[in-house]
C-alpha cells in the first residue's frame, strides 16, 4: 500500500506516544519530539533485483526507509514510487542513470547507502512498424516495437515532439508545428555511454493546417483582452490588428487570447491570424474602440424585458428581441423592438437602467477625471420613418433632470444611426448619476399613424463620440422636457 510521507510521519509519531503512554504511569510526559523520530539513521541491506533496466523498478530493504525523501544511483537521482513500511522502498531506475551504489538521504541529512553496487542495463528500443512519410501537425502517430519505454524523446526536423502514451512495445507521439519538407525523425535513448539515437525517417513532410476560426470577436476595445474560439489555434504564430503585431497572451488548439496593441486607432481593424511560414487567416473590418469604454445594455445578453410595458397607456404596445429590420452593424445579433399603437404623451415603455445593467459603474459616470471628463452615452436606434419621443432622466425623475428628444430628430428614416450625447453639463450642473437613470419612450398625444417604432441596441458610455463608426452627436438635439 503507498503511504503518503506526511500522513506516514504522523502516523509514526501517534504510535511512539501510544506506546510510551502504554509502558508509563499516566503522569509521565513524552519527551521523544517528532524532529527527534526523524532523526532515526536509515540503513540500506539489500536490493532487489541486483541488475536493472533503466526505468524499471528497485526494492530496497533496510530500516527506517520510510523517511527517505530522495534517492540516488551513484549521483542520479530517482523516482521514489512507493515507502511501502520503515523497512522497504521501491524507486525507479533514471532513464539517466549508470551503475552504481544505491543512497537515500532524509529531511533531517541522514544518509545510508548499499554496500554493493547496482547495476544498470540499457535495453535499446526497435521499431517494427513503418512510419509514415507525413502528416499533420498535431496529428498522432502510433509507433510499434520492442523496449520503446526507454525511448526519451523524439525530434522532427529538430523540433521536440510531445509523447503523448509510451510502453514496451507501442509509442505514441504527436507530430509538433515545424512546417516543411525533407525533416530527419529521430528517437533518443540512454545507452552506458550516454544519449544515442536513431533515425525514423529521413525524409518527413509535415504539414500545418489552416486554423478554424468559429467565434471572432465582434468588437473590441482597449482595456479588455480579445478571445478567439476555434480549432488549431496553437498553430497560430502572430495575431496583427491593423497592421500591428499584438502579444498573444493564451493559446490553446481551441482557444487564443490577446490584447490590442496600444498604437491601435478607434475605428474597424483587420485582424490577421498568421500561421506556418507564410500563410493568413483575416477577419476584415472588427471595430475597435481605443479609449474608457463601458457596455451596460446590450441585447445579445440582455431581455426585452429591461424595458417594462405600461399596457394602461397603451394596450396595444408590443416588445420583443428582433423586428423587421436587419441587425445595426455591430456588435451581436439580437436588438429591442417596441411597436407603440396609441397617442399619448405618457410613458410607454420605460428602462430603469441603473436596475437592469449588470455594470456597477453606471454609479461613476459622471465622476471628476472619468471617460477624461468626457462620457459620451451611445445607443443603436432605429425608428424605421416614424417619429417617437425619447426621454432622459439622468441623476432623479424630476422635470429638471429630464431631457427629450423627438419629431424629426428622432425619425432614421429606416436606417440605423449611432447616436451620441455627451452627458458632461447635459443636465446642468449635475455632478452625479446618483440612482437614477432611466429611457423612456412614447408617441406623443399628437399621434396618428401607428404602430410608432422604436429599434434600439448596445447603450454604452465612452469617453470620444465615435465619430469612426458613423456616430451623430444628437446632445444639443435634446430639449428639457416641459
Amino acid at each position: 500500500m503507498k503511504i503518503k510521507s506526511a500522513t506516514f510521519i504522523a502516523a509514526v509519531y501517534a504510535l511512539a506516544v501510544m506506546i510510551c503512554v502504554a509502558g508509563c504511569d499516566a503522569d509521565t510526559e513524552v519527551d521523544q519530539t517528532v524532529e527527534e523520530i526523524l532523526s532515526a539513521q536509515p540503513t540500506i541491506a539489500s536490493f532487489s533485483p541486483a541488475s536493472a533496466d533503466i526505468q524499471s523498478r528497485v526494492i530496497i530493504k533496510g530500516t527506517y526507509l520510510n523517511f527517505a525523501n530522495k534517492a540516488y544511483i551513484g549521483d542520479t537521482e530517482c523516482k521514489i514510487t512507493q515507502r511501502i513500511n520503515g523497512e522497504t522502498l521501491e524507486i525507479e531506475v533514471a532513464p539517466e542513470a549508470k551503475s552504481g551504489i544505491l543512497r537515500i538521504t532524509t529531511s533531517a541529512e541522514k544518509e545510508a547507502s548499499s554496500s554493493e553496487q547496482l547495476s544498470v542495463t540499457y535495453p535499446q528500443p526497435a521499431v517494427t512498424s513503418e512510419f509514415p512519410e507525413g502528416g499533420m501537425v498535431n496529428e498522432n502517430i502510433v509507433v510499434e516495437g520492442t523496449n520503446l519505454q526507454t525511448i526519451t524523446r523524439v525530434t522532427f526536423g529538430g523540433a521536440e515532439a510531445i509523447i503523448q502514451f509510451k510502453e514496451a512495445q507501442a509509442l505514441v507521439v504527436s507530430i509538433p508545428n515545424n512546417e516543411g519538407e525533407g525533416q530527419e525523425v529521430k528517437m533518443y535513448y540512454n545507452t552506458s555511454s550516454g544519449e544515442t539515437s536513431a533515425v525514423l525517417n529521413n525524409d518527413f513532410k509535415i504539414t500545418i493546417p489552416t486554423p478554424v476560426i468559429n467565434n471572432w470577436p465582434q468588437l473590441m476595445s482597449r482595456d479588455n483582452e480579445v478571445f478567439i474560439t476555434g480549432e488549431d489555434l496553437n498553430l497560430v504564430t502572430s495575431v496583427n490588428i491593423g497592421g500591428e503585431e499584438a502579444v498573444i497572451n493564451t493559446s490553446s488548439p481551441t482557444a487564443l487570447s490577446f490584447n490590442v496593441p496600444e498604437g491601435v486607432q478607434t475605428g474597424y481593424r483587420d485582424i490577421e491570424v498568421n500561421y506556418g511560414t507564410d500563410k493568413q487567416v483575416v477577419r476584415e473590418a472588427v471595430p475597435y474602440i481605443n479609449g474608457q469604454y463601458e457596455n451596460y445594455i446590450e441585447f445579445d445578453s440582455d431581455p426585452e424585458s429591461v424595458f417594462v410595458i405600461d399596457l394602461s397607456k397603451d394596450p396595444l404596445a408590443v416588445q420583443q428581441l428582433n423586428g423587421n429590420v436587419e441587425q445595426p452593424p455591430f456588435p451581436g445579433e439580437s436588438y429591442y423592438n417596441l411597436q407603440m399603437n396609441t397617442g399619448t404623451g405618457s410613458t410607454i415603455a420605460r428602462m430603469r437602467l441603473h436596475n437592469e445593467t449588470a455594470n456597477d459603474t453606471w454609479q461613476n459616470i459622471l465622476d471628476s477625471g472619468n471617460f477624461g471628463d468626457n462620457p459620451v452615452l451611445h445607443f443603436w436606434i432605429n425608428t424605421e420613418g416614424t417619429s417617437p419621443i425619447l426621454k432622459l432622466y439622468i441623476g432623479g425623475t424630476s422635470n429638471a433632470n429630464r431631457r427629450e428628444l423627438s419629431g424629426d430628430n428622432t425619425n432614421t428614416d429606416g436606417t440605423w444611426k449611432l447616436f451620441a450625447v455627451r452627458l458632461k453639463d447635459f443636465i446642468p450642473d449635475l455632478t452625479s448619476v446618483g440612482s437614477a437613470f432611466e429611457f423612456r419612450l412614447n408617441t406623443g398625444s399628437g399621434a396618428t399613424t401607428f404602430p410608432v417604432i422604436v429599434n434600439l441596441d448596445w447603450i454604452i458610455v465612452t469617453d470620444q463620440v465615435l465619430t469612426e463608426f458613423g456616430a451623430e452627436d444628437v446632445t444639443d438635439l435634446f430639449k428639457p422636457a416641459g
